[in-house]
């Protein structure tokens, strides 16, 4: 609300100034809109004029248009680092209102109040995560540069982990529902891949033995296939995805878990989180083991998977018998891509037979790099061949491609220090064979070529949210202990994986993680005068902001306007 006031100066000449009433932090605060001059020459220019403005004033004719000219005073004692608030992050708040978290911690601990203050807690963490990637200590030391009221001490936040990890499902489940209102998400088609993360420690968590029932509980934190080869011991993440690139639900295993273990608890867990009746989920080899297609078709649910076909052994005869059929393949007209399919019979771990699709690619690109991989390999394997070398080499390389003797064929003796090594050219024959061919398999019988081509080259999007989560978001090393903690801290990293997806959907993908981060970094506020500030921004969040709709084309700001950025964005942009 503004109105006319008149104020003394030093000298004890008073001033009619239009002043402005806003509330900052719950304290309400003046701001100075427009000067007049001074009193006793308004009156003797124009009598009354003062009164008139008054009037003018609580009539609301005075309001709505922002000073020409700021007078600006600046406190020389200021606390050096408090003077440029970073505000990018409220780009996320709306998200954060549209996506019920607050509702999940209210069912989780039943106060108002304390689910508004853990909801506080959690978008620290989140938008943090995003920005300034680090340590809980390290987020906390952030705040003060953070547009706004955090106040989070530290105890707050550590104890707030226990009751986050608790609220997970709900925080997912609520999550989701508003995704699938949002974006017209449909729960049929999911991808599903595994990841793992390695802690900065070096010894497994112990595991633990009930006194009373004797019940062995097994450790967190285990040694494990780690992906990014650190030899720390490591916990599993299995990320469900949908088909427009954004994530719907993650679990956490233990680390000595291999891939294809997680697949099932994991599909049992969305299909009751989400009251799924049947899905169908594309994933890579790895899942494509007996146990799971059989429990999957006794579930009733559907799935997409590649399909191992090289090697001797492993693969199926019948469908290298096929592949490598001549017949039946159609070339595009460059003659780079081929393709064909049919539908067999795949007989499960209960004996049960069903029909499965397969369709088999090829593709010239893939070909010519497998071939140069494979030549690698070979001018590795020729180096073997000398016995004292093949037998200090550890690594597997090209030793596939050797054939190795310990027999003597013309005096029978057995030389295990000193074989005879070389090529074997049958195994590399046999391996040309295959050179750019792909081969898929789904229960999805009725789904065409190009259906399955499509959806599983969509599989690609749940690798790269790994990658994002891994160097963009820092989720590794993870440095929290406790298995409640380590649950939040995945949370967190969800739910700031969720919202950058969703900012790249809604800007249809033309911005990068890196330069989307980079963006909402150059967002820097400083504060002018009461309740004015100066924004700055980088082109990239300029042209962001032009794809969201959300005008913001002004140098100084009003505070409201600051508070008030990019508000209902994620609603009101269809």
């Amino acid at each position: 609300m503004a109105y006319i006031v008149k104020r003394k100066n030093r000298e004890g000449n008073e001033y009619v100034y239009l002043v402005e009433s806003f509330r900052e932090k719950d304290k309400v605060k003046n701001r100075t809109l427009k000067t007049y001059g001074r009193y006793d020459a308004l009156e003797e220019a124009n009598p009354g004029t003062y009164e008139r403005l008054r009037q003018q004033a609580e009539q609301g004719l005075l309001v709505g248009e922002m000073p020409k000219q700021l007078k600006v005073t600046y406190d020389t004692e200021m606390e050096i680092g408090l003077f440029d608030k970073t505000y990018g992050w409220k780009l996320f708040e709306s998200m954060m209102e549209r996506l019920h978290i607050e509702q999940a911690l209210i069912e989780t601990v039943g106060e108002k109040a304390k689910a508004e203050r853990l909801k506080t807690i959690l978008e620290l963490l989140v938008y943090q995560r995003i920005l300034h990637p680090g340590s809980k200590l390290y987020t906390l030391h952030r705040q003060a540069e953070m547009f706004g009221t955090w106040e989070i001490d530290e105890n707050a936040l550590y104890r707030s982990l226990g009751t986050l990890a608790e609220a997970k499902e709900r925080i997912q489940w609520e999550a989701h529902r508003s995704i699938t209102e949002l974006t017209n998400r449909t729960g049929t088609l999911v991808f599903y891949d595994v990841t793992n993360y390695y802690f900065d420690i070096d010894f497994d968590d112990p595991d633990k033995t009930d006194e009373s029932s004797g019940e062995v509980t097994e450790g967190f934190r285990k040694r494990g296939p780690c992906k990014a080869h650190s030899g720390n011991p490591i916990v599993q993440m299995g990320l469900f995805m949908d088909a427009q690139g954004i994530p719907i639900s993650y679990q956490l295993f233990r680390g000595n878990f291999t891939d294809p273990v997680t697949y099932l608890p994991a599909i049992e867990q969305v299909k009751k989180q989400f009251g799924l009746e049947r899905i169908v989920v594309v994933a890579d080899k790895a899942m494509n083991s007996k146990n799971n297609v059989t429990k999957t078709h006794q579930n009733q649910d559907g799935w997409l998977f590649s399909q191992k076909h090289r090697g001797v052994q492993g693969s199926s005869k019948e469908l290298q018998t096929f592949l490598l059929d001549p017949s039946g393949w159609e070339f595009n007209e460059a003659m780079t891509f081929a393709s064909k399919s049919m539908i067999r019979k795949r007989k499960l771990k209960d004996q049960t037979t069903i029909a499965e699709k397969v369709l088999v690619t090829w593709n010239k690109k893939y070909a010519e790099r497998e071939r140069t991989r494979r030549d690698g390999a070979l001018e590795y394997a020729s180096k073997l061949t000398d016995a004292e070398l093949y037998r200090q080499t550890s690594k597997r390389g090209g030793k596939k491609y050797l054939e190795v003797s310990y027999l003597d064929q013309t005096t029978g003796e057995i030389k295990p220090f000193s074989p005879l090594i070389q090529l074997d050219l049958e195994r590399i024959a046999f391996d040309e064979q295959f050179d750019g061919i792909n081969v898929l398999v789904t229960s999805e019988t009725k789904m065409t070529d190009e259906e399955m081509i499509e959806a599983y080259g969509q599989l690609y999007l749940i690798e790269d949210c790994f990658r994002v989560t891994k160097t963009e978001l820092s989720a590794k090393p993870v440095y929290v202990r406790l298995e409640t903690h380590i649950e939040a801290h995945f949370l967190t990293c969800f739910l700031a994986l969720v919202l950058v997806r969703l900012i790249q959907h809604k800007t249809k993908w033309t911005f990068s993680v890196e330069t989307l981060i980079e963006a909402l970094n150059s967002a820097r506020a400083t504060e002018l005068t009461t309740g004015f500030y100066k924004v700055q921004a980088n082109e990239s969040l300029k042209q962001i902001l032009q794809a969201l709709k959300i005008p913001w084309d002004k140098a100084i700001v009003r505070y409201e306007d600051l508070k008030n950025f990019g508000k209902d964005w994620c609603t009101t942009n269809p």
